[in-house]
């Protein structure tokens, strides 16, 4: 027992937070976009380098693919207050898969490729929001605090991961074929979102 005669209440556990089907969808959504993203900066920059042979033209292609995060965030984020969060998330995926695809066709000017790679970044940013702006519906009190726990924790480590995986699959497959498997990763978090 508390003070006060109160019973003491069991602390929330990320056990609790998983036992919601709807937040484990919304993360396993989260993890395959974020990897998403990783893997196309990867792909691209790697893409940039081999072509140029430039360090500064691949750095450049990098720096590109992280602006638009800011900028979407500031533009795009109304999105997920003025329609569906879940519709967003799934036209964002749609979209972000869609341009992938675009990119990964051979005989696409890199100068089109870095752009269709700033868009693919600008479109994550209604996509984060709108996750953002769902989960106090899935959760409730202790369990939305531990869920955007994380949800902050899952990003960073998927950011990681995803450096090292996009590094890793590019390596093994080449640009143009690990683009396809981006573009999977969207397609694929688009379904999870919908179900």
């Amino acid at each position: 027992m508390a003070r006060g005669g109160a019973p003491e209440q069991a602390a929330t556990t990320f056990r609790d937070v998983f036992a919601v089907a709807e937040f484990r969808a919304l993360w396993l959504a989260q993890l395959l976009s974020v990897i998403g993203d990783q893997l196309a900066r990867v792909a691209l920059t790697v893409l940039v380098y081999d072509r140029t042979r430039s360090a500064l033209l691949a750095a450049i292609t990098f720096v590109v693919s992280i602006v638009p995060t800011f900028v979407g965030g500031i533009t795009l984020a109304w999105l997920a207050d003025r329609y569906p969060r879940r519709g967003v998330m799934i036209v964002c995926d749609l979209v972000r898969c869609g341009l992938v695809l675009v990119m990964a066709i051979p005989g696409v000017p890199l100068a089109g490729m870095v752009t269709l790679l700033f868009v693919v970044t600008l479109v994550g940013a209604p996509f984060l929001s709108a996750r953002a702006a769902i989960l106090p519906d899935v959760l409730e009190g202790d369990r939305y605090v531990v869920g955007t726990a994380v949800t902050l924790t899952t990003f960073q480590f998927a950011q990681v991961i995803g450096f090292a995986a996009g590094g890793t699959i590019v390596g093994f497959f080449g640009t143009r074929p690990s683009l396809v498997i981006d573009a999977a990763t969207f397609a694929a978090s688009a379904l999870i979102v919908r179900g």
